[in-house]
């Protein structure tokens, strides 16, 4: 039996009050995914080193790998245990909630 669809998760964006569900594939980047959905997130280099789309962010065990070299070099441990990542680095496995700015 072959499994041609991958499997969808919930990535839900925080933005102040406003909640948004974004669905994305298995395995599909973060950032890529945000941004083709609309969602407000900046970014420049997309490969981690510029640290533009450094977000906060609660991934449950196994709903990503963990932090990367990138991002353990470019946001140190302090960052990464309080919740920061590189939406650039991350691939999703499982449902992870982002919190962007609020938009003024």
């Amino acid at each position: 039996m072959e499994q041609s669809e991958s499997k969808e998760f919930v990535v839900t964006v925080v933005q102040g009050d406003v909640q948004t569900d974004v669905p994305l594939k298995s395995g599909e980047n973060l950032l890529m995914g945000l941004v083709r959905a609309n969602m407000p997130v900046e970014f420049f280099c997309t490969t981690g080193k510029c640290t533009t789309c450094r977000q906060r962010m609660d991934i449950p065990e196994g709903s990503a790998e963990a932090p990367s070299e990138t991002e353990q070099y470019r946001l140190g441990r302090e960052a990464i245990a309080s919740g920061y990542r590189l939406a650039c680095q991350v691939y999703v496995k499982g449902p992870i909630r982002v919190y962007l700015d609020d938009p003024r």
